[in-house]
């Protein structure tokens, strides 16, 4: 799994194994096969492709859309989260300020 601790600037694609310990100033898609695990902040939207996975510990700021992955949060959500297929868990210690549609 390759780790990255930087800022990135502009919108970030993942479709391989990646622990994020920075921060996205744009949106963050993992696509199919992809598997994201966020410590850090996304700075716009959190999108999540038909077979990806994301472990998220830190805070997207805008909202999540998961298309067919599998989502994991832990950390906070400061806007909507959008189910449109796949699975969600949402643990006791999250914080989801938007609406769960």
């Amino acid at each position: 799994m390759r780790v990255e601790n930087r800022k990135q600037e502009g919108d970030l694609k993942v479709s391989d194994e990646l622990t994020h310990n920075g921060s996205v100033s744009g949106t963050t898609t993992v696509t199919s096969g992809g598997y994201l695990i966020l410590n850090g902040v996304v700075g716009q939207d959190l999108i999540l492709e038909k077979d990806s996975k994301v472990e998220m510990f830190g805070t997207v700021t805008g909202n999540i859309y998961n298309r067919g992955g599998e989502l994991v949060i832990h950390g906070t959500v400061e806007g909507a989260l959008y189910k449109n297929a796949g699975t969600i868990m949402i643990y006791p210690e999250s914080k989801i300020k938007g609406k769960i549609y």
